[in-house]
Order: C-alpha cells, then structure tokens, then sequence
C-alpha cells in the first residue's frame, strides 16, 4: 500500500506508555498514527491533519472521551470513532454508540484486534481513502479548514449514495449518522440522489 492510501488514525489516550506502544505496532504494519495525550491536543491534531478514524479513551483527566467525541463531531461529523476503557459501564456505552462510535473495546486492547477492526472500518466505511481523500483535490492547504471538511463530507455522502445505489436505509448504516442529518447535509452541500444515480 503506498502512501497516499495509507490510514490516517489519530490515536488519543493519557497513558503514555500505552499510547507509544500501540502506535508504534500500527506504524509497522502500515497504519499513519498521529497521537495525543489530551483531549485539547486531540482536537489541535484535528485541526492540523486530516484524519480517517480516532481511536481514544474513554476515561482521560482533562476530558473524558465521550466529551471529545462531541467536540470533535463539529468538525469531524462523519469520521469513524473507536471508543476503549477498562472501566466503562454500559450507560457509557449507550452513549458512545449514540455519538456515532463504530466499536468499543475493552482495554488492555489487543493491538491485532486493533489492527483488525481499522483495516475493516477502512472497507467498510470509506472503501477507499485514497478515492475519499480526491475530495482535496483543487483545494489548496490554505484553505479553511471547515471547507475542506465540507468537500471531504460531500464526497462521503455522494460515493456511499453511489455505492449502496442510493439506497437510503444502507447510506445510513454506513454513515452512521440519522436520516434528519442525512437530508440536512445534502441540502445544505447540494448532493441530489437522482443526479448520481443517472
């Protein structure tokens, strides 16, 4: 896999011991990791990188996960998070499946099972990131973060209309987002289902 193919996850969690060590095991086996040991820096990262799947923990001192996760849907609304925890509830996990999460894994995590699960939601949810990320192309690095986010999210949407034949029921599944969101977004980013679908 070349470069521009590769999986960009940004990897969040206050063990630094922890974080180093799965890191580095996603590196060598191909995966682009951008770390954070905060929640603030977390959402710095965002801001600097375009990214394909966070992956934090739930219980950090500055900011649980699930208070992230909501910040980081104002500019990331459809990227794939993974939540993990040694200590969740399930009211925790009631939540994190609410704010769109795609798995949650109890910690220790065993890095092949990591591995697994972003190669999957790498098919799955975006097909391709090197097809998702031509949404950049003709917008230049210094243009404002929130209209590449809307460049990126109007490609998402309009190749999973494509893909899933604008079934709208399977868009959804692989969205993870509600119909009302759905609708607002193509709206406001003028996706029209009949016209790709010609």
């Amino acid at each position: 896999m070349s470069d521009h193919q590769k999986l960009m996850v940004l990897l969040v969690d206050d063990d630094l011991d922890v974080l180093g060590a799965n890191s580095r095991f996603l590196r060598i086996n191909d995966i682009d990791v951008i770390v954070a040991e905060s929640a603030d820096t977390a959402l710095q990262r965002m801001a600097e990188h375009p990214v394909d799947v966070i992956v934090t923990d739930l219980r950090m001192p500055d900011c649980d996960g699930l208070a992230f996760a909501k910040q980081a849907r104002l500019t990331a609304p459809l990227t794939p998070v993974v939540f993990f925890s040694g200590f969740a509830e399930v009211r925790d996990v009631v939540d994190a499946m609410k704010l769109g999460a795609v798995e949650f894994l109890e910690k220790p995590v065993d890095p092949d099972e990591l591995l697994s699960l972003l190669l999957s939601i790498q098919q799955s949810h975006y097909g391709s990131i090197a097809s998702a990320r031509r949404a950049f192309e003709g917008l230049e690095e210094n243009h404002p973060l929130r209209m590449r986010v809307l460049a990126y999210e109007k490609h998402l949407i309009e190749t999973s209309l494509i893909q899933h034949r604008g079934h709208i029921a399977s868009v959804l599944k692989a969205l993870q987002i509600n119909r009302r969101t759905l609708n607002d977004k193509m709206s406001r980013l003028g996706i029209k289902r009949e016209n790709l679908l010609d």
